[in-house]
C-alpha cells in the first residue's frame, strides 16, 4: 500500500511539474512578437519630422473623412435602387460595349427568327 502512495506521489508530482513548466513555455511565448515602442520620431512622405500637432491634424481630417463616408452610406441606404442605378451607370461608362447578355438575348432573337422563318 505503501508503495502505491509513493508512486502515486511520484506520479503527480511529474505531471504538476510538466503543468508549470508547459504554461511557463507558453507564458514566454507571449512575449516574442510583443512589438517594442519606437523612440524614433515620425517623418513624413517628404522626410520632414511631423510635429504632434500635424499628427492631431492628420488624425482628425480622417475622422472627418470617416464621419462623411458614414452619412453618405445612411444616405444610400434609405434609397437602395437609385444607389444601383448609379453603380450600373459607372459601371457601363467604364465597361463600354456589350454586355454578355445582351449578346445572348440578340442571338436567342436571331435563332428564334430563324426557326419561325420570320428571317
Amino acid at each position: 500500500m505503501q508503495a502505491i502512495f509513493s508512486t502515486l506521489n511520484q506520479a503527480v508530482r511529474k505531471s504538476i511539474l510538466s503543468l508549470v513548466m508547459l504554461s511557463l513555455l507558453i507564458l514566454s511565448s507571449l512575449f516574442i512578437f510583443v512589438q517594442q515602442p519606437s523612440l524614433a520620431a515620425p517623418i513624413s512622405r517628404e522626410g520632414q519630422k511631423l510635429i504632434q500637432q500635424e499628427n492631431l491634424d492628420k488624425e482628425s481630417a480622417t475622422a472627418d473623412e470617416r464621419s462623411k463616408d458614414y452619412e453618405a452610406e445612411i444616405e444610400a441606404a434609405k434609397d437602395p435602387d437609385k444607389v444601383y442605378e448609379e453603380n450600373l451607370k459607372s459601371y457601363q461608362e467604364s465597361h463600354p460595349g456589350e454586355g454578355l447578355v445582351d449578346k445572348t438575348v440578340e442571338g436567342a432573337e436571331k435563332l428564334v427568327d430563324k426557326v419561325t422563318g420570320k428571317d
